[in-house]
């Protein structure tokens, strides 16, 4: 839509300069400094609004230029930026990974040698246990404390 209004304010423009340049049709002299040239005027008006938007194009062309250029190299660094980043999160990743190995190791460790110091001691009931349900289903013998 933008684009739109932009192309019809350039032709309104243009036959503006064109309306313009047929109403006046005289023969002027022009003087550039050195050279001095008379022709129809509106040859000059034509001529000077072409070199205008010769003028206009190759500005805007360039800083255009220079905009993609600039841009493309932004680009080029928010790509090593991401890549920066995924490599460092990598490396916190495996470096915390490798602390909880080691705390794991450590704990494990420990827990052999807990193991290893207390004696097992075998428990040897004469009843076999049953589950809760058994306990409180089956009749009871009267040396059995509540």
């Amino acid at each position: 839509m933008k684009n739109q209004w932009r192309v019809v304010i350039g032709l309104v423009l243009v036959l503006i300069v064109v309306i313009f340049a047929v109403l006046n049709n005289q023969t002027v002299p022009v003087s550039f400094g050195f050279a001095k040239i008379s022709g129809p005027l509106i040859l000059i008006i034509l001529g000077s609004a072409i070199v205008g938007a010769l003028i206009g194009l190759l500005t805007s062309t360039t800083t255009m230029w220079k905009q993609k250029k600039q841009v493309k190299e932004l680009k080029k660094d928010i790509e090593a930026y991401k890549n920066d980043a995924d490599k460092v999160t990598q490396e916190e990743v495996e470096k915390v990974k490798r602390a909880y190995e080691n705390q794991l190791t450590e704990l494990q460790a420990k827990y052999d040698d807990a193991l290893a110091q207390t004696p097992l001691s075998v428990v040897n009931d004469a009843e076999p246990v049953g589950s809760r349900v058994d306990h409180f289903t089956k009749p009871r013998n009267n040396d059995e404390k509540i």
